[in-house]
């Protein structure tokens, strides 16, 4: 029976869970990404990416149906983080496996619905989100390719835990 699932993340991004162990991956997040680093200006940011992160959290997880919350947490070769993220959450529909791709706003949007095997009318879907008005304009494109291969790696699995990543 499955229990839950994997997939393997970009380096430099993180999962936030969204029914338990919030607060601590939150935590962890920010500690990460400032390693160490002390002083009375990095307190402030300190502070504000955290709460930064619960607004995130809380909207991620509307309706209780959110699941985990992945986003990059690490800037790579010194770049600022990219704005994008993806929601994975539970459904009580039925379906078939399906992708869209559109644009709301200034958001391109990638949906990707999973029914779950042998459970008849549950699915997970997978939500990502990138602005379109970004300095760059390929980046959008770059960033949903990432996400398309993100979910290429996408397994159900047996264990009861919570969801994997690897």
């Amino acid at each position: 029976m499955v229990g839950g699932y994997r997939l393997v993340l970009p380096p430099g991004w993180g999962r936030i869970p969204l029914r338990e162990g919030t607060e601590d991956a939150i935590r962890g997040i920010v500690t990460s990404a400032f390693d160490g680093s002390r002083g009375d200006a990095v307190a402030q940011v300190r502070v504000r990416l955290e709460g930064r992160l619960r607004e995130l959290a809380v909207r991620a997880r509307r309706d209780g149906a959110g699941l985990d919350l992945y986003l990059p947490v690490r800037p790579r070769g010194g770049a600022a983080p990219v704005p994008a993220s993806f929601v994975v959450s539970e459904l009580a529909v039925g379906g078939r496996k399906e992708r869209r791709e559109y644009v709301v706003g200034e958001a391109r949007r990638v949906d990707y619905v999973l029914p779950v095997p042998d459970v008849p009318g549950r699915c997970l879907a997978a939500a990502f989100s990138t602005p379109t008005a970004v300095a760059e304009p390929r980046l959008a494109d770059l960033m949903v390719e990432l996400f398309d291969a993100v979910m290429g790696t996408f397994r159900w699995s047996e264990a009861a835990d919570s969801p994997r990543t690897g």
